[in-house]
C-alpha cells in the first residue's frame, strides 16, 4: 500500500475540507444574491404595473365623467338680455356650466355643474360638484350641494384651457360668460412624474341656435 492512501482515504472519511466549505458557502451567497436581486425585480416591476394600471383607469375616470358631462351641456343664456351672457364660465382651475341630467338615480332636470382644482400642500384635487340650476347665482354663488365626487388626486398641476377658431388661434385659460362656449376644451396635468395625456372635449352643441326653457332663464337665440 502506499504510505500516502491511508492518509488520503482518512480526509475523505472526515467531511470536506476547509477551502472545499468556504467555496460552497461563496457559491450559496452568490446563488442567494441573484435570487433576492430577481425579487426585488418582479417586485418593482409589478409595482410599476400595479401604478401604470391605477393611472390608466384614473385617465379613463376622468375622460369619461368630462366628457359625459360635456355631451349634456345645454345652451341656456343669462337674464337679463341687456346683460345677456350664457351659463357657461370657465378658469384655469375652475369650469361651471349648465346640463340636463338624466332622471336617475335622482330626479332630473337642469342642473349646474361645476369642474374645480383645488390644491392642499403638493397635491392638486378635481372635483365635480352638482346642483340643481338657479341663474340668480351662477355666476359667483357658491354651489350648496352635498353632490361633489373627488374624480382625481395627483402630485401634479391640473388646469382648464378652452379654445375657438372664432376667438383665437390659441388656446385661453379664461373663457368669459359674454362669450359663446368654446369648441373645445382642455385638461392638462403638468409637472407630474408619470406622463399623461392632455384631455380634449368637443362642445357639439350650436349656442346660437338654442331655445330651452326660458322659464329657468333660458332665452330664444333664434
Amino acid at each position: 500500500m502506499h504510505p500516502d492512501t491511508g492518509y488520503r482515504d482518512a480526509r475523505n472519511s472526515n467531511g470536506f475540507t476547509l477551502v472545499e466549505v468556504l467555496m460552497s458557502i461563496s457559491l450559496l451567497a452568490v446563488a442567494l444574491t441573484l435570487l433576492m436581486g430577481g425579487f426585488r425585480f418582479t417586485s418593482k416591476a409589478w409595482d410599476a404595473g400595479e401604478r401604470a394600471t391605477e393611472q390608466t383607469a384614473e385617465l379613463e375616470r376622468v375622460h369619461r365623467v368630462f366628457g359625459n358631462m360635456l355631451d349634456r351641456l345645454m345652451p341656456l343664456s343669462l337674464q337679463p338680455a341687456e346683460e345677456e351672457g350664457y351659463a357657461f364660465s370657465g378658469s384655469s382651475n375652475r369650469l361651471r356650466f349648465t346640463a340636463q341630467l338624466p332622471p336617475y338615480p335622482v330626479s332630473g332636470g337642469i342642473f349646474t355643474l361645476e369642474f374645480a382644482v383645488t390644491s392642499d400642500k403638493d397635491l392638486d384635487r378635481l372635483e365635480l360638484t352638482i346642483a340643481p340650476f338657479n341663474p340668480e347665482t351662477f355666476r359667483n354663488g357658491e354651489l350648496r350641494t352635498d353632490e361633489k365626487s373627488l374624480l382625481l388626486e395627483t402630485a401634479g398641476r391640473l388646469s382648464f384651457s378652452y379654445f375657438s377658431s372664432d376667438v383665437s388661434e390659441e388656446w385661453q385659460s379664461d373663457w368669459p360668460e359674454q362669450a359663446v362656449p368654446p369648441q373645445l376644451v382642455r385638461i392638462q396635468l403638468q409637472e407630474s412624474v408619470q406622463p399623461w395625456p392632455e384631455i380634449v372635449v368637443p362642445i357639439s352643441i350650436d349656442m346660437d341656435h338654442a331655445c330651452v326653457f326660458p322659464e329657468l332663464g333660458g332665452s330664444c337665440r333664434l
